[in-house]
């Protein structure tokens, strides 16, 4: 019976590519926990800062995911312990980015129907008022007005 064959080596260059993807993933996942902390602490408008920073993580997660595909990379080929980050790292991230897409959404409801109720306020203070047809009838209608809602996060 022959011993099993060890993996091949990995290449340096695709371990500090998945090193840095691990570094990239870490840093999204505790940026997205972040805003989500803020949002449900009902601090909307600090999370405006966040944005930025979160568009240019993902941005660079991407790109180090599209370079290991292009390398043909595969996550088993890597090194046991690096391998076992990567995969803690990934299920964190896809839970952390799961919860803030949850509270984003429950936020957004909350706020249109707050915006919802606003409206409706504001048109039940006006009185139909009456003007008269073609025909010299009098018709009542409501007059157009005008709500300017900032509706930004």
């Amino acid at each position: 019976m022959t011993p099993p064959m060890p993996p091949p080596a990995v290449p340096a260059q695709v371990t500090s590519q998945a090193t840095d993807m691990l570094d990239l993933m870490m840093r999204l996942a505790d940026l997205l926990a972040h805003e989500t902390e803020l949002v449900r602490a009902g601090h909307v408008r600090d999370i405006g800062a966040l944005q930025r920073e979160k568009l240019r993580l993902s941005l660079l997660y991407q790109d180090a995911i599209r370079r290991l595909d292009a390398g043909g990379v595969k996550i088993v080929a890597l090194p046991a312990p690096l391998r076992a980050q990567v995969v803690a790292a990934s299920s964190r991230l896809a839970d952390v980015a799961a919860q803030n897409e949850r509270t984003l959404r429950v936020g957004r409801a909350a706020t249109r129907k707050l915006l919802d109720m606003l409206v409706d306020s504001v048109r039940s203070q006006f009185k139909p008022l009456t003007r008269y047809d073609a025909r010299r009838k009098a018709t009542g209608y409501a007059p157009a007005f005008a709500v300017a809602i900032d509706r930004r996060l």
